[in-house]
């Protein structure tokens, strides 16, 4: 094995820094199919009930991406980079992540006929938000040195492309359970799903 340098170590760092910011925004936009995903024919109804639903969930995950992406902005000056701005970022990425969970789970079942299922995979989905909080905890708390801080990026990266895909899978679960297209007519009318399609456009 080679020795490295202290400085080499931080070489190391710098050079996962862009696909750790470039995987935290596809995780992002993996969100955002929550509002552009699940948005249907721009149709009239009454279901002011599950309009707002839509719209807490939306609100939730704009609240998340917000928190994230200023979680992430230390990371882009390469000239400031250190354990200690990776170890904030991670950490207000966990708590941003755990905020977010928390939000999902206390939106309860929407008045659909699918309500059940939704709300079922939208608590599974905030359970792995709270796994993937964890790791990135657990990540962080292992570090003692540069070496150690150059694993942990690359375990909050691939636990954040994990979660992307888990969204993903999310999405189409909500997709595949609202038969009668109630959610999908829901978040296409509420105003904070179009404003978090447009921003993550």
């Amino acid at each position: 094995m080679i020795d490295r340098s202290p400085h080499d170590n931080g070489l190391i760092v710098a050079s996962k820094r862009p696909r750790l910011i470039f995987v935290l925004a596809a995780c992002v936009a993996s969100f955002a199919l929550l509002a552009a995903g699940c948005g249907g024919d721009d149709a009239s109804s009454d279901q002011s009930a599950t309009e707002e639903w839509a719209s807490s969930a939306c609100s939730a995950v704009t609240t998340w991406k917000t928190d994230l992406e200023q979680a992430a902005q230390p990371l882009t000056d390469l000239s400031s980079l250190s354990e200690e701005s990776i170890r904030q970022a991670a950490d207000d990425a966990k708590t941003a992540t755990e905020t977010l969970a928390d939000d999902l789970k206390g939106l309860g079942r929407p008045e659909t006929s699918s309500g059940e299922a939704v709300e079922n995979a939208v608590k599974d989905l905030a359970t792995e938000l709270e796994s993937s909080a964890a790791e990135i905890e657990t990540a962080v708390e292992g570090v003692s040195s540069l070496a150690d801080l150059s694993s942990a990026v690359g375990t909050i990266t691939t636990t954040l492309t994990t979660l992307g895909t888990t969204v993903e899978s999310a999405v189409q679960t909500l997709e595949d359970a609202d038969v009668s297209g109630e959610l999908k007519t829901a978040f296409d009318q509420a105003d904070s799903c179009e404003d978090l399609a447009s921003s993550s456009g």
